[in-house]
């Protein structure tokens, strides 16, 4: 399985699905770049990760991507629905603040 990037329902963020890999990363950071360009210009944005598979340092990296892009446009990704292994690996980095809605 590969992974999927698209939009959320209600236009405000993201969904990622399936398993990131170092042959599926830059497609998947190329698509979310993309779409953050058109999300709206109110948030934060949400990236929901509820179809993602599993969570590697691959996937911390496309995330930091887009919140990278999020920020140029003055805005935050919030992540939802965090894979366990995910989770354990932006902890561990002390990347996970920079996804709370605090930020």
């Amino acid at each position: 399985m590969s992974a999927t990037v698209g939009t959320l329902p209600d236009g405000a963020g993201l969904s990622l699905a399936g398993v990131i890999d170092f042959a599926s990363a830059a497609a998947c950071q190329a698509e979310g770049l993309a779409l953050i360009a058109t999300l709206p210009e109110r948030g934060p944005w949400v990236c929901d990760l509820s179809g993602l598979t599993s969570g590697s340092s691959v996937t911390a990296a496309v995330l930091m991507s887009w919140q990278r892009a999020a920020g140029l446009r003055r805005q935050t990704l919030v992540l939802r629905a965090i894979p366990a292994r995910l989770h354990a690996i932006l902890q561990a980095s002390n990347l996970l603040p920079v996804f709370s809605p605090a930020n």
